[in-house]
Order: C-alpha cells, then structure tokens, then sequence
C-alpha cells in the first residue's frame, strides 16, 4: 500500500506543476528586459490663433529590471530607463520682430511682433530621457493575471529650432498609476497594458540667449534696427497629465513584440519675462517681454522589439 501511495504521488506531480505553469507565468515576470523601438512623434499648440507643430520619426531605447519583493504575497519593484531620438521638423507659424514709437523709450520706440506667417524648418534635433521606479502587485487566476502598480517618474525632453540644439527643454515630475493584464494565447503570453499618468510638476526652459542678434530691416514706417541679444526664459507648469497603452506579445520566451501608443495634454504654464536688448539709430534700449508655453500635447507611437534575459 505504501509502495502505491508513493506512485501514486509521483504521477500526479507532473500533472500538478503542468497546471500550474500557466497561471505562474500570468505573473510580472522578473528579471531583465531591453528592447529598442521606432515610431512617430508629434508635439503640437493646437489652441493658439496660429497652431504650431514639431513632428518626426524617432528610434529608441530602454531597459526594465524587476525584482520580487515577496513571493509569496506577490509584490514587486521595477525600475525603468527609456531614452528617444530624432530629427523632427516644424509646421506652424512665424511673427518677425518690429518697432513702434514709443515716447518712454531710450530710444524713441518699443520692440514688439508682427503679424504671424506661415514658415517651416527641417532637421532639428529632439531626444528625451525618462526614469521610472515602480512598485506592484500580482493577483492570479485560472486563465488572467492583474498587476495593478503605482509609482514616480521623471521625464527630460530635448528641443531643437532654428537650428540650436537643445533650445527648449521640458522637464516633467510625474506620478504613473498603472494595470497591467495577461492572459495566454497559442501558448504564448500576451499582456496589456494601460496607464494613467498625472503631472506632478513642470519646468521649461527657453534658451532665447542662444539665439544671438540680428539686424532687422527698415520698413515704410520704421527705421532698420539691431536685436542684441535675449536673456533665457523659465516657465512653471503645474497641471497636466498623460495616457499610455501597449500590448507585448511574447514571441518566445526571450523575444517579444509590443505596440505602443504615449499621450501626454499639458495646460498653460505661467508668464515669464526676459529681457532684449535692441538698438536704434545707435541707441541701446532693453525692454521685457512676456512669454508663456501654451497648452500642448504630445503624441507617440510605435513598436518595440524586447529582448528579455
């Protein structure tokens, strides 16, 4: 009897560890992951009387790394680094800088924009950097697997116009609330991914003083002058938030595929003042002018190709 009591438990043993398999692997996988990815950008002011795009084709890279904080409960950490360029080029519009006179001026006028025409450009360079820490928890079942998480992210972003690489920079301070569910399918998991992401703070920087100076021509009712020079701009943005959605298909056990779609609407930042300095007639004047970044969004989308080891 003994003797069958023992067989018996052995050929149940692989029935059982079979059955379980599955729903292990519904879990958050532990471990290492890097995947590199291609898409599209698009960065747009679409509320402005003249709306402005910044659209382009960017390749990119990142590595998750997962470790389990308890087994048994299921909970997790996961640290995530993800980096993007490419060149990109701008649609929308551009307002020349023009003089008016102006009695409380040093020199006889005030400097401000013109009308807005129509201009693009090609060929600027975009890139961004993004960290994330998070922290879950895997709940399992027969044929699902749900993985709630929550975390802080950081985000920096690279602009290039008029040919002045990193003339813009983005910096965003973000809280990710995340699901993530998993299933299986042709004996391969899929997982699906959507998140929510809420703008914890902003900080923009215009590098204007990169610009340099220049001479603007006279016109039928001012005289030609000089633009010297512009300090740097700083903007604060305190409400936003983005969406992100994938879908990874574990091609193998190593290899995986994942489309990807990024979201994110920032609300208007507050008013900064920068200083120029222009000259007329071979007098100096300088003058502040108040600038703000307009609500905008930004899109991206593409496909990874993951490699998990």
């Amino acid at each position: 009897m003994k003797i069958l009591l023992i067989a018996g438990f052995v050929a149940l043993a692989p029935a059982q560890v079979l059955a379980q398999a599955p729903e292990a692997s519904l879990g958050t996988p532990t471990g290492h992951e890097l995947n590199v990815s291609a898409g599209g950008y698009r960065y747009a002011e679409p509320l402005l009387a003249t709306p402005i795009s910044i659209q382009g084709f960017k390749l990119g890279a990142e590595y998750t790394g997962t470790v389990s904080l308890s087994e048994s409960r299921q909970w997790f950490l996961q640290a995530n680094v993800r980096g993007l360029i490419g060149n990109t080029s701008y649609d929308g519009y551009c307002r020349p800088w023009q003089i008016r006179p102006d009695s409380t001026s040093p020199n006889g006028y005030a400097l401000g924009l013109g009308s807005a025409y129509p201009c693009t450009a090609n060929g600027d360079q975009d890139w961004y950097m993004e960290g994330r820490a998070l922290a879950g928890k895997d709940f399992i079942g027969q044929s699902w697997g749900f993985s709630p998480y929550a975390g802080v992210g950081f985000r920096h972003l690279s602009n290039g116009i008029g040919g002045v690489p990193g003339y813009r920079t983005d910096d965003y301070l973000y809280l990710p609330f995340g699901l993530t569910t998993r299933t299986r399918v042709a004996s391969r998991a899929l997982s699906v991914n959507l998140e929510f992401d809420l703008l914890l703070r902003g900080w923009q920087e215009t590098h204007s003083s990169a610009l340099g100076g220049g001479e603007v021509p006279a016109t039928p009712t001012a005289p030609a002058f000089t633009i010297d020079g512009f300090t740097d701009a700083s903007f604060a943005q305190h409400s936003g938030w983005g969406l992100r959605a994938s879908a990874k298909y574990q091609v193998t056990r190593r290899w995986s595929l994942e489309p990807y779609y990024q979201h994110w609407s920032v609300d208007d930042s507050t008013v900064d003042y920068k200083t120029a300095t222009f000259t007329v007639n071979g007098i100096t004047a300088r003058q502040q002018l108040g600038f703000y970044e307009p609500f905008n969004t930004t899109d991206e989308f593409g496909m990874k190709l993951g490699f998990r080891f």
